[in-house]
Order: C-alpha cells, then sequence, then structure tokens
C-alpha cells in the first residue's frame, strides 16, 4: 500500500480550505474485459504503482494546477458559437480576416495544457493600417463580437492623454487592469482582454519626435511598452491597434511580442467591392426596393479604387436621389402618398451618384485634369502624333506585369509648347483607376519641408493602387528655381529625386508624366538621369503647322485662310500652340475686314513670324 503525505503545516489554511478531495475508482478487470469501466465514488481506495492521480480544478477557483498531473478543466471556447461569417457584415477582406485568425487567433483555440507543453506564447498585438474608410474599425469591432471574451474596451487615442501630469500613463495602467487581476487569479485560464485602440498614431509616435519638452508622448509609449510586453507578462490580453499612418508608429511597438500582427486593409478589388455592395443593397434587395435593371457587377466595375465607406455612401446617395423623386415641389415639403409602393433605386440613380455625388479619395483628378485639356489636343502635325503613341507605349510598359513597376517620362520643350496638356491627355489615355497631379500651384507658400511632404503624401497615395499615374507638371517651378544665381530648393530636388527612382511595392505599377521647360537646368541637376525617357515636345516651325491649327480653331474663312497662307510663305515661324491659340482668339474679336493683317502683325512682334535672312 501507497501512503500520500501532506504535511498540514507546511500550508497556511486558506490553501486547505480550496481543496476538495473527491476518490472515483475504476474496475481495472473491467476494462480488460470491456464491460462497464465508468468511474464510481469511493470513500476508500489503495494506491498501486501503476495508479494514475489526476488533479480538478474546481470552477471559480484560485488555485493554478500545473505539471502532467492535470485533469480536464472545463473550458469555453474562444470562438463564440453564434458567430458566422457571412453575417459579419465585412466584404472583401476574406484574405485578411484569414490572416488575422492564423496568426492570432489559432493557438488560441487549443487547450491551455497543449500550448503549455509546446512552450508557446499568444499573439498579443494586432495592427490594421491603411487608406481611411477601408474597414479597419469595423474589422476590430467583429473580432470583438466573433471572441468569446470579456467585453472590449475600445479607446480612441487621443482620450489617453490628459493634461496632469502622469495622468496619461494611469489611462494607460486601468485599461490594463482588469486583465492583470485575472490573470494572477486565474493564471492560463483567465478570460481574453480585447483592447482596442482607434487611431493609436496619436498616442505611439516615434520618441523624440515630438516637439517640446514635456516628453508625454514618450511615457505613454513606454508604459504601453511595458504593459503589452513588460517584466511582468500578460498572456490574457489582445490589443488592437488601427491607424492610418503605420509610419509614424515607433518600432518597439511593432516588434514581435507586442502589436506583430500588422495587416493592411487595403482599397478592395472589384470582387471585394461587389461583396461590400452586396452587403449594403441586400436589405432593399429583400424588401424589394432596388430595380431589376441594378447590376452589382457593373457598378463593381465602375467604383475603381473606392474605398468600402465610400460604396456605403453611393448606396445612400443613390436612395436619396430615389427618395427626392417622391417629394412634391410645392410650397410644402410632402412626400407623394403612395410612395412607399413607388420607391424603386433604379440603376439611373447609382449612375447620377457615382457622377455628381460620391468621388474617391484615391480616384482620378478629374477636374484639373478636363481644366489641362480645356481647349482639347489639336494635332497640329507629325510631333503630336509621335508623342502620343510613344506615350501609349509607355503606359503599356507601366501597365506590363514583367515590367519593373515604374516608368517616368518627361515631357521637354519651349514654354507654351502644350507639354502639360499632352501629359494630361496620356493621363486620362492611361485610364489607371489612381491619377493625381502635382502642381506647383498647389504650394504656394509652402515651405521646403512642407513641399516635401506634400510630395510625399502624392506618391505614398499611388502606392495604394494598383495602377497609379502622377502628373509631376513644371519641375522648376516646383523646385523654385530662379534663374538670377541660380537658386532652387535641394530639399526638394532631393525628395523629388529618390521619389523618381524608388520602385513601388510589389504588385503595384506606376506611371510617372513629368513637364519642365528648362531641360538644361535638370540635366545640370542630374535629373536626366531618373527619367525611363525624354519626349521632346516643339514649337510649330511650318507654315502647315500654322494652317492646321487655323483650320481646327474654325476662326477664319476660307479666303482669309488663303491670304494667311500667301503672307507666311517662305518665312521662319517658331510659336507655341498656346501662344497661337491666345491670338486666335484676339483674332475672333477683331473686325472680319482687319482680322488677317491684325493676326500677321501680331505674329511679327511676338517674334513668331520673320524672314529667313533675319534670323
Amino acid at each position: 500500500m501507497l501512503s500520500l503525505i501532506i504535511l498540514k503545516n507546511t500550508y497556511p489554511p486558506l490553501f486547505w480550505r480550496q481543496i476538495s478531495c473527491k476518490k472515483r475508482l475504476v474496475d481495472i478487470s473491467a476494462i480488460k474485459s470491456g464491460g462497464d469501466a465508468k468511474p464510481r465514488k469511493a470513500k476508500i481506495g489503495q494506491l498501486i504503482p501503476n495508479t494514475l492521480v489526476q488533479f480538478e480544478k474546481a470552477e471559480n477557483s484560485s488555485l493554478n494546477l500545473v505539471g502532467k498531473s492535470k485533469g480536464k478543466v472545463v473550458r469555453q471556447s474562444i470562438i463564440n458559437p453564434d458567430w458566422d461569417f457571412q453575417k459579419m457584415g465585412i466584404g472583401g477582406l476574406s484574405n485578411e480576416f484569414n490572416a488575422i485568425f492564423r496568426r492570432a487567433f489559432a493557438s488560441r483555440v487549443f487547450p491551455p495544457e497543449i500550448i503549455e507543453q509546446l512552450n508557446c506564447k499568444h499573439v498579443k498585438g494586432i495592427l490594421l493600417y491603411g487608406p481611411p474608410g477601408t474597414g479597419k474599425t469595423l474589422m476590430a469591432r467583429q473580432i470583438g463580437k466573433m471572441l468569446n471574451a470579456r467585453e472590449p474596451k475600445i479607446v480612441n487615442g487621443p482620450q489617453i492623454l490628459d493634461k496632469y501630469v502622469g495622468e496619461s500613463e494611469a489611462n494607460v495602467r486601468r485599461l490594463f487592469a482588469d486583465a492583470e487581476e485575472e490573470e494572477k487569479r486565474a493564471g492560463p485560464n483567465s478570460g481574453l482582454h480585447i483592447i482596442i485602440f482607434d487611431e493609436i498614431d496619436a498616442i505611439c509616435k516615434q520618441r523624440g519626435s515630438v516637439a517640446g519638452n514635456t516628453g508625454v508622448h514618450d511615457t505613454v509609449v513606454n508604459q504601453l511598452l511595458s504593459k503589452i510586453d513588460g517584466v511582468e507578462q500578460l498572456n490574457n490580453i489582445l490589443v488592437i491597434g488601427m491607424t492610418n499612418r503605420k509610419d509614424m508608429i515607433d518600432d518597439a511597438l511593432l516588434r514581435p511580442g507586442r502589436l506583430e500582427v500588422q495587416v493592411e486593409i487595403s482599397l478592395p478589388n472589384e470582387d471585394g467591392r461587389l461583396q461590400i455592395l452586396e452587403i449594403h443593397t441586400a436589405r432593399m434587395k429583400q424588401y424589394k426596393k432596388m430595380g431589376a435593371d441594378v447590376d452589382l457587377r457593373e457598378l463593381a466595375a465602375l467604383t475603381k479604387n473606392f474605398s468600402g465607406a465610400e460604396l456605403e455612401g453611393l448606396v445612400r446617395a443613390a436612395q436619396s436621389t430615389a427618395m427626392n423623386r417622391l417629394i412634391k415641389a410645392s410650397s410644402k415639403v410632402e412626400v407623394d402618398p403612395e410612395a412607399m409602393e413607388k420607391l424603386l433605386v433604379g440603376r439611373a440613380d447609382f449612375l447620377h451618384a457615382l457622377e455628381h455625388d460620391v468621388k474617391p479619395a484615391f480616384g482620378t483628378a478629374q477636374e484639373i485634369i478636363n481644366q489641362f485639356l480645356s481647349r482639347g489636343i489639336i494635332n497640329w502635325g507629325s510631333p503630336v502624333t509621335n508623342i502620343i503613341e510613344d506615350g501609349m507605349l509607355f503606359i503599356q510598359q507601366a501597365r506590363a506585369a514583367e515590367g519593373s513597376g515604374l516608368v517616368s517620362v518627361l515631357l521637354e520643350g519651349p514654354p507654351n509648347a502644350g507639354k502639360t496638356a499632352l501629359a494630361a491627355q496620356l493621363a486620362k489615355n492611361s485610364d489607371y483607376p489612381f491619377v493625381k497631379v502635382c502642381s506647383p500651384e498647389e504650394m504656394v507658400g509652402f515651405t521646403e519641408t512642407a513641399k516635401c511632404l506634400s510630395i510625399r503624401k502624392i506618391f505614398d497615395d499611388a502606392y495604394r493602387s494598383t495602377l497609379s499615374c502622377i502628373l509631376v507638371d513644371n519641375i522648376e517651378r516646383l523646385l523654385d528655381y530662379g534663374p538670377i544665381g541660380p537658386r532652387y530648393s535641394n530639399l526638394t530636388l532631393q525628395a523629388l529625386l529618390l521619389l523618381l527612382k524608388k520602385q513601388p511595392p510589389p504588385g503595384k505599377k506606376l506611371l510617372v508624366l513629368c513637364t519642365s521647360s528648362r531641360r538644361q537646368v535638370l540635366e545640370e541637376m542630374e535629373m536626366l538621369s531618373a527619367f525611363t525617357a525624354v519626349l521632346h515636345v516643339p514649337n510649330l516651325s511650318k507654315a502647315e503647322h500654322l494652317l492646321n491649327v487655323l483650320e481646327a480653331s474654325d476662326v477664319f474663312s476660307n479666303q482669309e485662310l488663303k491670304q494667311i497662307a500667301h503672307q507666311v510663305h517662305g518665312k521662319r515661324i517658331f510659336i507655341g500652340i498656346k501662344k497661337l491659340l491666345a491670338l486666335i482668339d484676339m483674332a475672333r474679336q477683331t473686325d472680319e475686314r482687319i482680322r488677317v493683317i491684325k493676326f500677321i502683325t501680331k505674329l511679327e512682334e511676338d517674334g513668331a513670324l520673320e524672314d529667313p535672312g533675319m534670323a
């Protein structure tokens, strides 16, 4: 007989009050014969060399059992049994969600005993980053609903900061207080505590980057680091941070053991946009309020680079357009009594909302492009044709899957040659979902640093789209170039050079179109080597070029065109298309009797028309 002796004096009375001894015996012979071998209660039993002793923890007991002799512990599943992925209301993020589940929750599904045997530590932090409106906050909320955990604590980053010394750090400690208390009491069987930080970049900036000598932001970061993965480690917490600016977050927070699972919530592709539209129109379909002519697949194709929030806004705008039709236009605002039966959101409502109401933040700068093309493109000769054809080749090169992903083209030529209009036409012809213009007009009054940050933001935004085009207009003006001195901004020059040479992320394609009237200056600045190709945009230099533009303008009669052709025959012509269009506008307002004479005189006064011997 074996005896199990525990010296009572070596343990405090509290220990003994928490132990409840229950003896259950199994008939070994019944096990061998295949009979009834269910455990039976007994008051006394005998221990033999092969006796297996298991310790089981009672529910709500504060004792923590360790070792191999632990019995099965009744535990709740970490996944909420009522949770259904199809009902999450998250569209286009299945790959991202699968990555989060694999990295952060797979280990929590297994019993604590298995995790202890593997010496595995659970993931404590997730960082969701990406453009605004892509579903970061929605995903964090749905993760909280999915998990069978304590009620999530949702905190806006700026709420942590306090005007009193030490209170900001205390606010961080309070968020982790419940998790610390349960970790000490329940150990591995502790419930999961979820803390969600929205706009986490507001409190976790790079230490030393914030101006001032108070150091509040630095101490908040230090406090958060120590709580997530400090000396006293917690294994029952999950911190979810969300931000639009991952680059601003302190590096120490991103290392393994802290916010180690970093998932980019990017703009949805066409299939993702279709899922999002189906989610936001499901109720309309259920109650038959959506027209039969609405094709969600068509809308998904038309809404390139729309975020989830913008797609929701599109549906809302279409609904408001449909409802507005049923509001009677009178001295009072009245709704059609039969609105319930008549209300139907159709395809025309969605297309109207797409054209007039909702524009994507990462879409095309359509207004600026149209402004550059207000006069259209006049094909006055072979130089224009060649530039358009070569430009289309570079567009195809940038789009090609086997390419490097970066194509940069410089359109250079004399002032008023139409470089910006040609670049805008190429950007429009590319049909890329992301087209942005980087113009010195948008940066008037900016400091060098602000200008560099603005240029960088345009490129960073471009990297979020699969196909992007950036039009950098008038580079020398962007660099603050002045011929007296000469003077220019070296800080802006270096920033632009680095961005022009920087390869986009894998799977992203970028086309950069630049314009300049100072090729020699750019050559001295060693900028020409940063471009894939340089296209020369010439002035009009032949009589036929001039006459082609005059015919396209539809200002002069055939008789007047013959007179002009006679006047310019044999003379040297050198004029930019922009300057020529201005002279044509002036001629349009001139009396027909003196129109030709006035036009020729202005050409000669501006040096655009000279006798060969005077050159």
